[in-house]
């Protein structure tokens, strides 16, 4: 399908999508897909549209004004809108770019939490792989590819999905949340301080706490409960351990403390939930 927006060329391409009811409550799913080549002829200005935009510029730059601010994306960048905003973009000459509109479950709430974040200009090192993808879904249409619903949802949900790795200087450095992380894991049995993981983050503990909480999605402290409660259900489930000898092992003093764990985060005891879960 050919675009008949000024100051695109010819041989710009773009495929529509109508959203099935299923897919609608349940799923992500694109409404435009499209590669575009421009002249500084093409904008696009809009007060509202429903669905979300995602952006590669592969050539040229993209201006970008939103949420009262300029952006000038290059070639590399990646720009993502949540276009029920006021939003306006344009093209300078020799603009080649990927695109697609999406929406679905969640999908705005998932956005938003991006923009407030990174914002609408985004320079991650896994943008070259959200070119890749764009690139890949059209081309896709483009040879006539026919995918279920939930195809279409997965290629979306792996948009979103790198759109949110954290941004590092070089993949193989050491990040301080993984760090931290790896650390709770392999030192379940110990009771694991605010300060302890921040010291191995090599961060404040306040900086540390806030950046754990913004990747997590838990304080520190609760990621270490929750990590504790994890091992304590595979303990229960796969081995024959004793509840108070699997609270030991999780650097509690004594069964009392997993036990009220279990009642406050499960609604059960760990005998309870030992037999709920266990095969016979």
């Amino acid at each position: 399908m050919k675009s008949v927006d000024p100051g695109i060329l010819d041989q710009s391409i773009c495929f529509s999508f109508t959203p099935s009811a299923m897919a609608k409550k349940l799923l992500f799913y694109p409404t435009w897909c499209g590669h575009y080549y421009c002249t500084n002829r093409y904008f696009m200005r809009r007060d509202t549209y429903p669905p979300l935009l995602l952006i590669y510029v592969r050539v040229g730059i993209l201006r970008v004004f939103y949420r009262g601010k300029d952006y000038r994306a290059h070639q590399g960048d990646v720009v993502l809108l949540d276009c029920q905003e006021p939003h306006y973009y344009q093209a300078e000459d020799g603009l080649e770019f990927l695109y697609i509109h999406f929406d679905g479950s969640n999908a705005h709430d998932i956005v938003q939490y991006i923009l407030e974040n990174d914002g609408p200009l985004i320079q991650l090192h896994t943008n070259q792989q959200i070119g890749n993808e764009l690139y890949q879904m059209v081309a896709f249409y483009e040879k006539d590819g026919v995918e279920t619903p939930f195809q279409s949802s997965l290629r979306i949900h792996r948009l979103l999905t790198l759109l949110t790795i954290p941004n590092r200087v070089a993949v193989h450095e050491q990040d301080p949340i993984d760090k931290a992380v790896r650390y709770i894991r392999s030192h379940i049995g110990k009771n694991i301080t605010l300060k302890e993981l921040a010291d191995v983050a090599q961060l404040s503990p306040y900086y540390f706490a806030h950046c754990f909480k913004e990747r997590t999605g838990y304080a520190p402290i609760e990621y270490v409960i929750n990590s504790k409660l994890d091992q304590a259900k595979i303990m229960l489930i796969h081995s024959t351990e004793s509840v108070e000898s699997i609270a030991f092992s999780l650097g509690y003093s004594s069964s009392n403390s997993l036990i009220s764990l279990f009642l406050k985060r499960i609604g059960m005891t760990p005998h309870v939930y030992r037999k709920q879960n266990r095969s016979r």
